[in-house]
């Protein structure tokens, strides 16, 4: 262990250092603005593909010859993009699991359904996370903390008119819970035949394929709402695979078994295949190829994709 001893570079010294690695700038005034509005060491991540490496594949402070300001603020670009249209297609996945899970155990079991312990398992270990859950213990926080801050015209209507039972039902008390939490309702029902019925609906005959999907799904939602990197992050939420037997346009089992469920590309096909429930005439797969021909420097292989990607049933534009 050592002290750390840096000091903080002034905007006109952090593009004399990358001057000095070999980065070619050919607008400094411009560079610097760049600086000024997205901090050095965020961008730095977006410098590591185009960096030397040495005999075990460690970035070098060196820049790979002829690697240039724009090169790595177009990669740049190209992530901040692609989280915003990936964050656009989980929304619309959140609001059809919203409802599918507010529609299906509200005709099971009536209105207030998120009030009835008995419909959840009881506190089990979580083997994603290691860490013990109690997810109606957890929603009913959730859901009291807040319905006390809310001032949502109907959530007002209701406590106003209504004082049994004590929260609004389901269909205004949902509306209230995040993505995380819709998640762990679906893996949270005692009953294996409500998991699967919510799963059936997106397609996916496997309640397990899709509590698994539904849990990766909102750590990718995480990060875009974070503004994190993403396009060649390894994933640590692994969507689980899936060998489809429906009529829904998926990979073939060889395809499966070739996805590196770490890398982004399994994560994107996944919702993709959600979005042809939710979203049929989705032009997600549209505005992506239009993202990599505005950013031709993006190397999809290290988002694992594989070379004939655009073959795929599922990726044909």
């Amino acid at each position: 262990m050592e002290k750390y001893t840096k000091p903080a570079l002034k905007l006109e010294d952090q593009i004399e250092l990358l001057k000095s690695r070999g980065l070619i700038i050919d607008d400094e005034a411009r560079t610097k603005r760049h600086l000024s509005n997205v901090s050095y060491y965020r961008i730095s991540a977006y410098m590591l593909p185009f960096k030397k490496r040495d005999l075990n594949g460690n970035a070098l402070d060196q820049f790979i010859e002829g690697t240039t300001w724009d090169n790595v603020y177009d990669l740049y670009k190209f992530d901040r993009k692609l989280r915003l249209l990936i964050f656009d297609a989980i929304e619309r996945i959140e609001i059809a699991l919203r409802t599918q899970v507010i529609y299906q155990l509200s005709h099971k079991y009536g209105s207030h359904w998120q009030t009835k312990k008995k419909i959840f398992k009881p506190t089990y270990k979580d083997s994603n996370t290691g860490r013990y859950v109690n997810v109606f213990n957890e929603i009913k926080k959730h859901i009291s903390t807040e319905l006390k801050k809310n001032n949502t015209i109907f959530i007002n209507h209701y406590m106003a008119k209504y004082n049994d039972p004590p929260t609004p039902p389901s269909w205004m008390s949902v509306e209230l819970l995040y993505f995380s939490e819709l998640s762990k309702i679906c893996q949270g029902l005692n009953e294996r035949s409500d998991r699967t019925g919510i799963a059936k609906a997106f397609g996916i005959t496997d309640e397990s394929i899709f509590c698994s999907w539904l849990h990766t799904i909102n750590y990718i939602r995480n990060i875009c709402a974070h503004h994190a990197r993403l396009w060649n992050i390894k994933v640590d939420v692994i969507p689980k695979k899936y060998y489809n037997k429906t009529n829904k346009i998926w990979l073939t089992d060889e395809e499966v078994n070739c996805a590196k469920s770490t890398k982004l590309y399994y994560t994107l096909c996944v919702i993709l295949y959600m979005l042809q429930t939710v979203n049929p005439r989705t032009k997600f797969k549209q505005h992506f190829y239009e993202l990599l021909e505005k950013y031709p420097i993006v190397n999809t292989g290290v988002m694992g994709f594989p070379e004939n990607w655009k073959e795929m049933p599922i990726w044909k534009k």
